[in-house]
């Protein structure tokens, strides 16, 4: 799996340079799932630039690409999530950040078999940092190792989140989970990239993340880089992550157990989640 980290690292780089260079110039601004889930031609063509940089080493690579318009512009094969071997590409996480010019985004690239992932890599793109993973391997920042933080209870942690752009219900489940968090944590921190918040907890930044309403792009490469670190990734059923989560939470195994009672005591669709005893 080390070729597959060294080639999902390379693409994330090749997608950087080209965010790098688009600066504040990003193209036209369309509307994708919402008023407030953006798509700019900077992300199709950082997700060209991914995508060719894979091809041009494995020229029979399949994908799953965020962005649709990146499959013919860049000459790729579509794929399942759960296919035996397929590259799932996020290639501006963090579009709304990206368009403000808040300095949080990145280029997400994993590498997945049979819908698990086995290698990754994030490119925090304003930090100009690169976090990568390999099944086996241990995770890295910059080529050095990384490892999950150690505190045991929420108000020991440093927590992370996002916000949906589902308004309706699920930003309800959101909000009656982070006002009992907030109260109770050392402090909270939304940055807008859930590829990087997940390498924050990975590297010990941070302690934990939770966040509803992912799709896979934004989670694989984080999952196998947080995995690897020594983190616990589930669902809010405590279930481990797969292509189909999409409310996540991460922690090192102590606090991960401490912050699912709550989460399960707090979510407003606690009637999905199996009864404790």
């Amino acid at each position: 799996m080390r070729e597959a980290e060294e080639l999902a690292r390379r693409a994330a780089a090749a997608g950087a340079v080209v965010l790098r260079r688009q600066g504040g110039a990003f193209g036209r601004v369309r509307v994708k799932s919402s008023r407030i889930d953006f798509v700019t031609d900077a992300d199709v063509a950082a997700g060209v630039a991914a995508v060719q940089e894979i091809l041009t080493h494995a020229p029979e690579s399949r994908f799953v690409v965020e962005e649709g318009e990146v499959y013919k512009a860049a000459g790729a094969t579509a794929a399942e999530l759960t296919d035996d071997a397929v590259w799932v590409i996020d290639p501006l996480d963090g579009t709304t950040s990206f368009l403000h010019g808040y300095p949080c985004y990145s280029v997400s690239v994993a590498y997945l078999e049979w819908g698990v992932p086995k290698a990754g890599a994030v490119h925090n793109v304003p930090l100009d940092e690169v976090f990568t993973a390999a099944s086996g391997s241990g995770a890295t920042l910059d080529g050095l190792p990384i490892s999950v933080g150690n505190a045991s209870s929420v108000d020991d942690a440093l927590l992370i989140t996002g916000f949906p752009y589902d308004r309706t219900i699920t930003l309800d489940r959101q909000l009656a989970i982070f006002q009992e968090f907030v109260r109770e944590a050392h402090g909270i921190r939304r940055d807008g990239s859930a590829a990087v918040d997940c390498c924050h907890v990975a590297s010990g930044r941070a302690d934990a993340f939770w966040e509803l309403g992912l799709q896979p792009w934004d989670t694989a490469a984080g999952v196998v880089i947080l995995r690897e670190a020594g983190a616990i990734v589930t669902d809010f059923t405590g279930a481990p992550w797969t292509v189909e989560t999409s409310d996540v939470l991460a922690a090192n195994p102590r606090l991960h157990e401490a912050m699912l009672e709550r989460i399960r005591e707090l979510d407003p669709a606690r009637g999905n989640v199996p009864p404790t005893e």
